[in-house]
């Protein structure tokens, strides 16, 4: 058997603009899903972007509709000679350019649903928030960590193994996980084996080990990996002698 502790990489959702936060959805615990709003920053002025642009796309909409039922009509009475040819090309140059206004129009109140979108943080993933760095009312700079997850999907186990025994463990074993407070059971699978020898870490010193060579390496768990919690010690035993 070995020793170690396990182990979390944590998200931390920052927005990409800057700016006070209006609101914060969660606290530390709760459980998120995918897609959940964590917080929203101040949008007063991206909404009246927002509003805008709807207005503006409104008006190019309705304009195109006059200008093509305008052509359509000069090209009617141009079939019947009652009208230059000037005139339909006229008419078609105006709906043509009311087109190309309807679609930078479009465009435009894409781009100010965008930046709406940017003054929210969502979940990335399943996860429990593990802490929320601001209040509502504070600012926060761009890419400036609010709150922080951790995923299950991230957790795993770092344990350390003497240079002798390196031999016995490679990437893709199967392992025991043996943790107090833990179901019995719990398995793993090693991900890594470090090919760099490190003394004993401090987190996991007692008389016997603390002078040794060991080589870190890491298992996630295969199922239930929320019942691991980062920094909690972990014993790690091989389940079964590694394939030839």
């Amino acid at each position: 058997t070995w020793q170690g502790y396990a182990e979390g990489e944590y998200v931390r959702v920052a927005p990409i603009d800057g700016g006070l936060i209006e609101t914060i959805e969660v606290k530390r615990g709760d459980r998120v899903k995918s897609g959940d709003l964590l917080f929203r920053l101040e949008t007063a002025s991206e909404e009246a972007a927002l509003e805008s642009a709807k207005a503006n796309l409104t008006e190019a909409k309705a304009t195109l509709r006059e200008t093509e039922l305008e052509y359509q009509r000069k090209l009617a009475l141009r079939k019947q000679r009652n009208v230059a040819q000037a005139e339909v090309d006229t008419a078609q140059a105006r709906r043509d350019r009311a087109g190309a206004a309807t679609l930078a129009a479009a465009s435009a109140l894409t781009q100010a649903k965008w930046r709406l979108a940017r003054r929210e943080g969502h979940a990335p993933a399943d996860a429990v928030v593990q802490d929320v760095m601001f209040r509502e009312g504070e600012s926060a700079a761009p890419n400036q960590p609010v709150v922080s997850l951790l995923p299950p999907r991230n957790i795993k186990v770092r344990f350390f193994v003497p240079e002798a025994e390196l031999a016995r463990i490679s990437e893709g074993d199967k392992v025991h996980l043996t943790c107090s407070g833990c179901t019995a059971g719990l398995t793993g699978t090693i991900r890594f084996v470090s090919t760099e020898a490190e003394f004993t870490p401090p987190v996991i010193y007692s008389d016997q080990s603390k002078e040794k060579l060991v080589y870190m390496a890491e298992a996630t768990p295969d199922e239930r990996p929320e019942e691991l919690h980062p920094g909690q010690p972990v014993t790690v035993s091989l389940a079964a002698p590694p394939a030839e």
